[in-house]
């Protein structure tokens, strides 16, 4: 029996979603093969097992109120930080313990919405045209960029789950949603909205390759995928788990380019990436997740069985290699 540590929360904008995930990542393993030990770091940034405190020691044992257990591997399940940060991950690297998903490097230039941008576009995919800043201070770059588009979004660059992320659709909004970006990042961007269709495509590492699965789509009739609309029962956002009506060259597109950014930007493991599919056949990567939503309602985990592989199979197989 190999002993798995799943740390989980984190203390950020989605700790709640996090513990999610580890419920469902949890109850896909095997536990006649491995033994889970859930941590949870909480809001206070304090870690803890069976709400008792607890640590991890440099030579990876989880240290609990009774016990020294050795630890074989770690799935890091954030949504933010300090996962799709590198953080932990980092920490992982130090005390040399195997862990599931991106290494730290690809963590962070995934995380921040400008270097994912800039990386894709070195190597020729194409993102929605964007306007990065440095500062409310330029503000008359961002009204040109406004009155240019007349419809963006602003996001803050390092932010997950559609946090800090705000539609604006007159200059009377912008200076606000700006100041509200910049409290939760050193880095915003405005992009110009696309029209068009949201698709998703989940990306595994199976039988010692990378698969990807078939394009699934959000439709959201409200003006985009909050965070609420993301996790919320009373959503009216709908999934398809199999997008419908997408011709073959479209297809190969995606494929194409999710391939280039699995490369570019070295992605193990798991990932997912969104694109924008526009009536003109006009296809931009919107964005990659290196940790997205396992939930019971999340694309990711769906997305996968859709395309024939169990996710109790790819979670297993992978914990396999990695202890």
């Amino acid at each position: 029996m190999k002993n798995i540590l799943l740390l989980t929360g984190g203390g950020g904008s989605e700790h709640e979603i996090a513990i999610t995930s580890s419920q469902f990542i949890e109850s896909q393993i095997d536990s006649s093969r491995f033994n889970v030990y859930k941590v949870e770091i909480n809001k206070q940034q304090e870690w803890t097992y069976q709400d008792k405190p607890c640590s991890l020691t440099f030579d990876a044992q989880l240290k609990t109120s009774n016990d020294m257990i050795q630890i074989a591997a770690a799935i890091p399940c954030f949504h933010g930080y300090p996962g799709e940060t590198g953080d932990i991950q980092s920490f992982f690297e130090l005390i040399k313990l195997p862990y599931v998903g991106c290494n730290a490097e690809t963590s962070v230039l995934c995380f921040n919405k400008l270097v994912t941008k800039m990386f894709l576009e070195t190597s020729g995919v194409k993102t929605t045209p964007f306007l990065a800043i440095n500062s409310v201070a330029e503000m008359i770059k961002a009204n040109i960029f406004f009155n240019e588009h007349k419809s963006v979004f602003v996001k803050a660059t390092n932010q997950g789950s559609s946090v800090g992320c705000y539609k604006v659709n007159s200059l009377t909004e912008l200076k606000s949603a700006i100041e509200n970006a910049f409290d939760l990042s050193p880095f915003v961007i405005l992009e110009k909205e696309i029209i068009g269709r949201e698709l998703e495509v989940a990306a595994y590492f199976y039988n010692d390759k990378f698969h990807l699965s078939s394009p699934g789509e959000i439709i959201c009739e409200d003006e985009f995928y909050t965070y609420e609309e993301k996790y919320s029962q009373q959503s009216k956002t709908i999934t398809q788990v199999k997008a419908k009506n997408i011709d073959d060259s479209s297809l190969k597109e995606i494929e194409r380019q999710a391939n280039i950014a699995i490369d570019l930007l070295k992605i193990r493991h798991l990932a997912r990436i969104d694109f924008f599919l526009t009536s003109q056949g006009d296809i931009f990567i919107n964005e990659i997740n290196t940790f997205p939503g396992h939930t019971q309602i999340s694309m990711f985990p769906q997305m996968m069985e859709q395309s024939g592989v169990k996710y109790s199979s790819f979670i297993n197989n992978l914990l396999d290699s990695l202890s």
